[in-house]
């Protein structure tokens, strides 16, 4: 875990170095004020959560609230100014390698409108609330006592610092609107303490469903405390899946319901290595086999294993352009409806956001999956 935090404050101190001199751009003559000034706005989008992580009480005060969402708003304006830049840095780098024109004098500071622009735009999507998805979901073999099967999925919720109460329970009320037959929580339910969100979390405990209401970890829980959030969940009246499985009937036809860790829970506690196999065993034969993993890679596993259908979420899609332009880059499955092998793999782009309030050209999403028999 070392050489990973190592990595990561090298790429961060890259970031830094890079917005700097990027930024100085926008005021010729005043580099070294830029440069300090961009610093200054490097610790304010980012030290505030070691305030956050102290669990303070202030933090259902105005002012934190003020500060959370000037803040994670302003991360959003910097992650959108930095894919531009790089984007045209590279144009032009390339473009240079013909042409020995200068890049007009205006583009820094159009870089920086579009940027504000955009991350704009990103949180007025944020404020809508996530929509929700149909999806038909064909299974081959389906018996009819299973066709229209309505599974509710919810993803990356992110309780956390600018996600509370009120968006909570907004979520809870249209989802029983929809009236699943079975819901699954795919992790990255919360960033935070417990104890400390115990209330931004409580409206969950209204969601029901005939077939239950299933949860599995993210890596998110992981970096706060998976033990406490297994058990949160199971206050709060869902069923933790840590590599187990449900066997739930509808009629005559049985439905087994699988759960695994995160794929990295290992790093942490090494018992709660992510196993779909295990995840699968089970002495009832059923006719249906759903998995909920949080991350899509879970499938290389989770296909051999027998499974039909994989939930799960992580990519959040990208969550707001351009960054959803790289996603495809890391991972192989990472927005919607996938065929792996001869199962399903449905990648939820995330019920919240995580970090920035940003979610441009990439709405946060309800899902509601509907199994239908697949045609011969």
């Amino acid at each position: 875990m070392r050489w990973r935090f190592a990595v990561f404050l090298s790429v961060f101190a890259g970031l830094v170095f890079y917005t700097g001199w990027r930024a100085a751009a926008l005021a010729p003559g005043r580099e070294q004020l830029t440069r300090g000034l961009s610093f200054c706005f490097f610790l304010f989008i980012t030290g505030w959560q070691s305030f956050y992580r102290s669990g303070a009480r202030s933090q259902e005060s105005l002012w934190f609230k003020t500060l959370a969402w000037t803040a994670t708003f302003g991360m959003g304006v910097w992650a959108t100014f930095l894919l531009f830049s790089l984007g045209v840095d590279i144009g032009s780098a390339v473009f240079h390698l013909f042409s020995s024109n200068p890049a007009p004098a205006w583009l820094p500071a159009g870089l920086m409108a579009g940027a504000w622009l955009v991350a704009g735009l990103g949180l007025r999507t944020v404020m809508a609330g996530p929509v929700v998805r149909e999806v038909s979901v064909p299974i081959k073999d389906l018996p009819p006592e299973l066709e229209g099967l309505r599974i509710v999925q919810l993803s990356d919720i992110h309780v956390g610092a600018t996600i509370r109460r009120d968006f909570v329970s907004t979520i809870v009320d249209r989802v029983l609107a929809l009236k699943p037959d079975l819901i699954a929580i795919t992790g990255d339910l919360a960033d935070g303490d417990p104890q400390t969100l115990a209330e931004h979390v409580r409206p969950l405990s209204r969601l029901s469903a005939e077939l239950g209401v299933y949860y599995v970890t993210g890596n998110h829980e992981y970096y706060w405390s998976a033990p406490a959030w297994i058990a949160k969940a199971a206050e709060l009246g869902m069923i933790p899946l840590v590599n187990e499985n449900r066997v739930v009937r509808r009629a005559n036809a049985a439905i087994l319901v699988g759960g695994v860790t995160d794929t990295s829970a290992a790093h942490f506690i090494p018992d709660q290595a992510s196993d779909p196999r295990k995840a699968a065993a089970s002495d009832q034969k059923a006719a249906l086999k759903l998995l909920l993993a949080h991350r899509p890679d879970s499938c290389f596993a989770a296909e051999p294993a027998g499974f039909d259908l994989q939930l799960s979420g992580h990519t959040h899609g990208g969550q707001f352009f351009p960054w959803s332009i790289l996603i495809p880059f890391f991972h192989k499955y990472y927005r919607g409806l996938n065929r792996h092998g001869r199962m399903w793999v449905y990648v939820s782009t995330g019920t919240g956001y995580w970090g920035p309030p940003h979610r441009f050209l990439i709405p946060s999403e309800i899902t509601l999956l509907r199994l239908t028999k697949l045609a011969a």
